[in-house]
């Protein structure tokens, strides 16, 4: 008996074997092939008296959704899913992988390592070195994209580097047009790299995925100096949303923080920035139960320049840190040159307590859980609300004549939160839809929280064209959103959530378990077929819950590294299926080779480590020298002359921060440029000269003065309370920049001689 013939029989016996079982048993027992030949078809499964469909496969792009496959060169996992229909129920099948395989024998150059892992590899014999001086052929990238590859190059490369012919580049970057070329396809991300003998092509169809490829060279480049191996490589992402979500609301940061944020992501070919602009403390019942009014005192902000303002006079925009329009159109135009789509959150009716300090007259008086919350609950049920809160959006959402007569946030999907209010059902579920339409009629796709297993009701919520976070399966049945309608977001609380130096949801302490076990497709134990077209991807991440009362001082600096390892981890994750290296330790080792993404420096690493030493004649001085992250040591003999109650004096200064000799209680301390300030809690004497030595370390900065502490260390960024709350003292995060860009900005007093030496890391 023949092979053919065994396989023939072994698929009718199974066919058979399956009649008696439902459409879920069935889906889950197809005979469905582990290999398949590239460039042939997938045929489906026969099963009596039920029907089977292809509903879809992770890779589109090598399985069509016909069964198609598509040639590849090299051997290809890929995810298929089937829909099987029986007795008028439908079941979808688990995840059945199959090998497509290519028709070629490779024997060359081992797949170059980059984090995330390329999908296919051909590998020639040999590899190609750029000289001391490069040359760069563009064809068909805009002039900005160009000049970002261009600077990154040099930073990799540290080599004279400029654009030349195409005959005498040793690198081209090339779009090519799709009617001229039929071995791409309509993926905006995919890209193909090709180095032999006469140099490195990288091309695509679009000009984010020459940028991609981009990231995948410069990658290469940085573990070998300057040289690429010979070979063919086609790569494209799994999933089309690999995001990254930033809590800017309950902890500021600054532009700077957010362009190096945007810069690691595009380095790991993330694309999914979802910012929160508002948001407020939590734990609102801790100000009620001690007879505080949260809404008149408890930490809220909303990061973007609004004209409005309540009766009450109370701003929208927050008081502390904030970006203007221009700021943020800037800021969403430098992040799509980066591959980096920015999805702004505006979250209501819950987490609202920067709406309702404008219109207290719209709190939510209904029945609800939580009641220590209602403060930051506004009124789902009343039609005045859902009007105040489309007033907001369309200030961003409609043309602005500012922006050309284009909207602030064209171009970004917008998030309309609607997460965790612990009101009535029905009127949530009638709030969300107004909102998900509101945004849809001004011409803008939609982002929401699952929330509707949470909150039954008879409302049906928009689902068309409308994107859904999976946060929890309890607030949100990831199979009744799939049917529904909603493309999912990945965003499990459980894997996926941080809240920096907390003792709950911490992924961060769980790195090597995400690496090994977690898959895109499982929410919690839920599992979505990986081929659903309804699944478009995943998203981690950071809320800075620990804001206000719980606040340590933590910036931006204390969470980068929670940030970008958790960064590098889930890019693999989300890119493909391959683990390449093959163990988390192997991963981190690439992690290390690679380092951070050219051009960004978010730790303040010196690019030299000689100490900083003047004696100025007169103040100000300018030093115009690079900020230092720690670990530094300032040594200066300074003499304050007078200190006026009421004024502030700054000893150094820059865009990180300011130094202050007298803040205006008259103490020692900093204010860093995330608006977070400290005092040392003593003061300067007047007119004595004395030895001041500032120490900074990672999440810690000492101040001697001759020698000793004057005072103890207090965070003093927010409203004092009688109860003794604030201001804190204990278990501060007090990480300071130190700003050398000017000496004495305004100190009255001689600085007769500042030294700062460094030991931290040296950038390289």
């Amino acid at each position: 008996m023949t092979k053919s013939t065994l396989m023939l029989l072994a698929a009718t016996m199974t066919a058979t074997s399956l009649m008696g079982q439902d459409a879920k048993q069935i889906a889950d027992n197809l005979t469905v092939p582990t290999e398949l030949v590239s460039g042939g078809k997938l045929t489906i499964p026969a099963v009596q008296g039920a029907k089977v469909e292809l509903l879809g496969a992770d890779y589109e792009q090598i399985i069509k959704p016909n069964g198609t496959i598509r040639p590849v060169i090299s051997d290809t996992p890929v995810n298929v899913n089937f829909k099987v229909t029986k007795d008028g129920k439908e079941a979808f099948s688990k995840d059945y992988e199959i090998i497509v395989k290519s028709a070629n024998k490779v024997d060359g150059n081992p797949k170059p390592q980059v984090v995330p892992s390329i999908l296919q590899w051909e590998g020639g014999k040999g590899e190609y070195k750029l000289g001391d001086s490069v040359g760069v052929f563009f064809g068909g990238l805009n002039d900005e994209r160009q000049a970002i590859i261009l600077d990154d190059l040099r930073d990799v490369l540290g080599k004279e580097v400029q654009i030349v012919d195409r005959e005498k580049a040793d690198i081209e970057f090339v779009v090519v047009p799709r009617k001229k070329k039929k071995n791409y396809d309509n993926q905006a991300e995919a890209y193909r790299l090709h180095t032999d003998e006469s140099g490195i092509t990288v091309s695509a169809t679009s000009g984010k995925g020459v940028y991609w490829g981009s990231r995948t060279i410069l990658q290469i480049l940085k573990q070998t100096g300057g040289s690429m191996p010979y070979g063919m490589a086609y790569d494209v992402p799994r999933y089309e949303v690999r995001g990254v979500l930033f809590d800017i609301a309950r902890t500021p940061y600054t532009l700077k923080d957010l362009r190096d944020v945007i810069n690691a992501m595009a380095w790991y070919k993330m694309n999914d920035l979802h910012l929160v602009i508002n948001n407020n403390y939590i734990f609102l019942e801790e100000y009620v139960k001690d007879g505080h009014d949260p809404l008149k005192e408890a930490y809220t902000a909303f990061r973007l320049e609004s004209d409005i303002v309540g009766e009450n006079g109370q701003k929208l925009t927050a008081e502390d840190v904030f970006f203007t329009k221009k700021e943020f159109r800037e800021l969403i135009d430098y992040a799509k040159l980066r591959g980096v789509n920015i999805v702004p959150e505006f979250d209501t009716p819950g987490h609202a307590l920067s709406f309702t300090k404008v219109r207290p007259d719209l709190i939510y008086q209904g029945p609800m859980n939580h009641p220590g919350r209602r403060s930051d609950h506004i009124d789902a049920g009343n039609p005045e609300t859902l009007k105040f809160v489309g007033k907001v959006l369309d200030e961003y959402l409609t043309p602005d004549k500012n922006f050309a007569d284009k909207p602030v946030l064209d171009g970004c999907v917008i998030h309309v939160g609607a997460d965790e209010f612990y009101g009535e059902a029905e009127v949530y579920r009638k709030f969300a839809d107004g909102l998900l339409k509101h945004v849809k009629s001004r011409g803008f796709t939609p982002r929401i929280w699952g929330s509707l297993t949470h909150k039954p009701g008879k409302t049906k919520v928009e689902s068309e064209g409308v994107q859904m976070n999976l946060w929890s399966a309890q607030w949100q049945d990831p199979i009744e959103a799939m049917n529904d309608g909603y493309k999912l977001i990945n965003t499990n609380d459980g894997h996926l959530y941080i809240v920096p130096f907390a003792n709950y949801y911490r992924m961060d302490k769980n790195h090597k378990w995400v690496y090994n076990h977690w898959r895109p497709n499982y929410v919690g134990n839920a599992h979505i077929p990986a081929g659903h077209p309804n699944l478009i991807g995943s998203t981690f991440a950071i809320w800075n819950d620990m804001t206000d009362l719980k606040h340590s001082g933590y910036g931006m600096y204390d969470v980068w590294e929670i940030f970008r390892s958790s960064a590098d981890v889930l890019s693999q994750r989300m890119w493909g299926t391959e683990h390449n290296p093959n163990n988390f330790e192997q991963h981190r080792n690439l992690v290390s080779k690679i380092g951070e993404a050219p051009n960004i420096n978010p730790l303040y690493l010196r690019t030299g480590d000689a100490p900083v030493c003047v004696q100025p004649t007169s103040l100000p001085m300018q030093l115009n020298e690079e900020a230092a992250g720690p670990n530094y040591h300032l040594t200066a003999e300074i003499e304050l002359a007078a200190a006026p109650e009421g004024t502030e004096q700054v000893l150094l200064s820059g865009p990180e921060g300011k130094l202050y000799a007298t803040m205006k209680d008259g103490t020692v301390g900093f204010r860093r440029n995330d608006a977070m300030e400290f005092s040392f809690g003593g003061k300067l004497p007047v007119g004595k000269k004395v030895t001041i030595e500032l120490i900074g370390k990672p999440q810690s900065t000492q101040l001697l003065v001759d020698g000793q502490e004057i005072g103890t260390l207090t965070l003093m960024s927010y409203k004092d309370r009688d109860n003794g709350w604030q201001n804190r003292t204990k278990g501060l995060r007090s990480t300071f920049i130190l700003p050398l860009q000017t000496v004495g900005e305004s100190f009255n007093g001689t600085v007769h001689s500042l030294k700062v030496e460094f030991s931290a890391p040296q950038a390289k």
